[in-house]
């Protein structure tokens, strides 16, 4: 049975708490979830950007045969980009999904920090390894060419949070409301989701049963 591939949000990675925590509870129910490193290598954060992170992605899709993907923040974001290039995958789950990457950075940013970043490079917390590294420019500059909102027909569940001040819930809506095959759960968390792994399992099981079932069979 190929397992679900679940991709790694910003500045964190294949060891994260949430993706470990839901690893162990698939497991529990007899199914694989792999969890890809977007970013590999000493120096794999500081010369990432949002094309070499979907290079990855793809690489462990071709890897693992997986037909359901499972995105955390722009993990999520990046899964609805892969699917709309990939017809293999049949299911995705979205948490906490961060579409609109390039206009929302910029945004919070601004001008005067956009031109610093690109002349110094950005400084940011990576949660993965609990210190502070440095990004590149071309990050954002690569952000630029992705779609704010993939265009993905495949059966899609999105889980966020009404308490998420990193991704407004409104831009998960708003996906939502332009793919046909999308429903939105929400939940009383913040942008991690991390009190609620236990519901996001539930429902990522009931809603991946039908393809887990067929691969089963």
């Amino acid at each position: 049975m190929p397992p679900i591939l679940y991709l790694h949000g910003f500045a964190s990675g294949p060891g994260s708490a949430k993706g470990r925590a839901l690893e162990a509870l698939f497991a529990a129910g007899g199914v694989t979830l792999h969890r890809a490193d977007l970013t590999p290598g000493p120096d794999g954060f500081e010369r990432s950007t949002p094309l070499t992170m979907l290079a990855e992605a793809e690489r462990a899709l071709l890897a693992t045969g997986a037909r359901a993907v499972m995105g955390s923040s722009l993990g999520g974001y990046l899964a609805a980009v892969m699917a709309s290039r990939h017809p293999e995958i049949e299911r995705l789950v979205l948490l906490a999904p961060a579409f609109r990457l390039f206009s929302r950075w910029s945004a919070r940013l601004g001008p005067e920090e956009v031109a610093a970043w690109r002349r110094d490079g950005l400084w940011v917390d990576h949660h993965a390894t609990g210190t502070r590294r440095r990004l590149e420019h071309r990050f954002l500059e690569e952000a630029a060419t992705l779609p704010a909102f993939p265009a993905v027909e495949v059966p899609v569940l999105c889980i966020a949070g009404r308490r998420d001040q990193t991704v407004p819930l409104e831009d998960v809506q708003a996906f939502v409301d332009r793919t046909p095959t999308a429903r939105l759960v929400t939940v009383d968390d913040g942008h991690e989701l991390v009190a609620s792994i236990p519901r996001i399992h539930r429902e990522a099981a009931d809603f991946l049963a039908p393809l887990l079932a067929r691969t089963v069979a």
